[in-house]
């Protein structure tokens, strides 16, 4: 009997499934080749665990709907009451099959993502089996929400609902994240961990799973009244209007915990200077030093950084305050910097006191990050982020003495000499300062944007750099996502400045190749 319930199922769903399967399977190769064209993963399997994370859950949610609740709103669940059968063997066959083709497409995922990998990613037997394990318990666990949620019926929605209000408030008051708990903290890691089990996630995970399984066997095997078929009955208008009533009531009164209260960002003890709307805060490491140096830096800074914001066509309102904290320990350049979560500002870290510290450096820097901060990390791209640095570059050497600009030229004269110089690697700039070093790329954006300030004008490049760069973006949607498929790099690059990236960079070598430089010891930038 169990044989023919599963032939049955078969018959009526099995061209859903056919086209659920390799639907979802090309959808996780979309996202994985995506995740790895942007440069922005974590390895192969990154794409891999975010599709679990965001998009399995659509074809799962479909698979158990068709199995539970269309069986249960149709004419078919009388005929199959009516046979000699248990109302507990049918559910069986139908979570059993909802489980084996959740665990064929998780399988499928993790095989698209070992495909992919092939030849650039080491993948042991070991590493194999956690992504197998995690990826088919993580589909168990949504298929037994899914299962649940389809035995609810009408009533689904509502469920839904106060589920998505909950993990709202959840993340908003609670003093740990949501990734600490089964089952998040268990996809949360998908691809990284390749030696150690994660076994208490997956027990977790399991049990939480065996819970929803539970609940929807307890509904489905109710006797009186048959609940889930009364749940599968269409909502009348007075049960909508009662139900969405007490959701409205419940999330005014809950509205206050969903708003963020972030403290406003401050330096307690900074000195302040404000030039025609920029304001720069720096505070010394000694607060009990006198200023005199900050004093005259914060009036620099604030002075050179609104002349850079007008000339980007920043408004005064949408620029974000600088602050510069001391800090003598950095090497190098003396310069560092630090993202702030959820505030519009720019923290910078600096050794300003330091004998080779450059004032021209940190203001070149300070906007750099000052442009990631106005469009929310877009320009941090890698298909973007050279046009930042080759227009970064032309403003710390606008001050430059000449054994600084000829001893720059060198770096970048040996660069192309030895690494190359094309279009893949301009676009693909994070792979070409691996290869020859991140201060010998951004020597070579700066020669290039020289090349191009002195061959189509300075107003084309910054007719370029207010196109491309300057875009406000407040929050992370599918908005900057669209701009860019409509206003890719190569085509605004060409409308701006009337060159195609490849005549760019065929140009930009020979310049560079003509400049050799000299091995000088700079004596760093004037910074008056």
């Amino acid at each position: 009997m169990t044989g023919v319930l599963l032939r049955k199922e078969l018959r009526q769903h099995g061209v859903w499934l056919a086209i659920i399967l390799p639907l979802t399977w090309i959808l996780f190769a979309l996202v994985t080749f995506a995740s790895l064209a942007s440069g922005m993963g974590g390895g192969v399997f990154f794409g891999i665990g975010r599709g679990l994370s965001f998009l399995l859950i659509i074809p799962i949610y479909l698979l158990c709907h068709l199995l539970v609740a269309v069986e249960f709103r149709s004419r078919s669940r009388l005929f199959l009451e009516g046979l000699p059968l248990s109302r507990l063997r049918l559910i069986t066959v139908k979570a059993l099959l909802a489980l084996t083709v959740g665990a064929i497409i998780a399988v499928g995922a993790v095989l698209v993502g070992v495909g992919v990998s092939a030849g650039s990613e080491a993948i042991s037997g070991r590493f194999l089996g956690i992504l197998l394990a995690t990826a088919s318990m993580w589909t168990a666990f949504l298929v037994g929400f899914s299962f649940f949620l389809s035995f609810l019926g009408r009533y689904k929605i509502f469920v839904i609902i106060a589920i998505i209000l909950g993990v709202t408030i959840f993340l908003n008051t609670a003093p740990v994240p949501l990734s600490v708990f089964p089952p998040f903290g268990l996809i949360e890691r998908f691809g990284f961990e390749r030696d150690q089990w994660p076994a208490s996630e997956l027990w977790g995970t399991g049990l939480i799973t065996f819970g929803f399984f539970a609940a929807s066997f307890v509904i489905g095997l109710a006797k009186e009244g048959s609940v889930a078929a009364l749940l599968g009955e269409v909502m009348s208008y007075r049960e909508k209007m009662m139900l969405g009533a007490g959701l409205a009531i419940f999330f005014f009164a809950i509205s206050p915990l969903l708003e963020e209260k972030a403290e406003p960002f401050r330096i307690p003890g900074a000195v302040e200077e404000t030039h025609e709307g920029v304001q720069v805060f720096i505070s010394p490491e000694d607060i009990d030093r006198p200023v005199d140096v900050e004093v005259e830096l914060a009036a620099f800074l604030a002075r050179k950084i609104a002349e850079k914001r007008d000339w980007l066509g920043i408004s005064l309102e949408d620029f974000p305050p600088v602050y510069i904290v001391e800090n003598t320990g950095l090497e190098d350049e003396m310069i560092d910097w630090e993202l702030i979560e959820g505030d519009r500002v720019v923290l910078m870290y600096a050794g300003y006191r330091e004998p080779e510290f450059s004032r021209a450096k940190l203001l070149a820097y300070t906007l750099s990050v000052a442009l990631s901060v106005h469009t929310n990390g877009r320009v941090d791209r890698e298909h973007r982020w050279w046009l930042v640095c080759g227009i970064e570059g032309l403003w710390e050497m606008e001050t430059a003495d000449e054994s600084w600009v000829k001893e720059r030229e060198k770096i970048a004269f040996d660069t192309v000499g030895e690494h190359g110089f094309s279009v893949d690697k301009l676009i693909g700039r994070d792979l070409y300062s691996d290869e020859a070093g991140w201060r010998e790329a951004d020597a070579v954006a700066w020669m290039s944007f020289r090349y191009l300030q002195e061959t189509v004008g300075i107003e084309k490049v910054q007719n370029l750099a207010r196109t491309a760069l300057t875009r406000k973006v407040e929050r992370r949607d599918s908005r900057p996502v669209w701009r860019e498929m409509l206003e890719s790099v190569p085509r605004v690059f060409r409308s701006e400045t009337g060159l195609t990236l490849e005549e760019f960079v065929a140009g930009a070598k020979v310049y560079i190749l003509a400049h050799p430089g000299e091995s000088l010891k700079p004596s760093r930038e004037e910074d008056s």
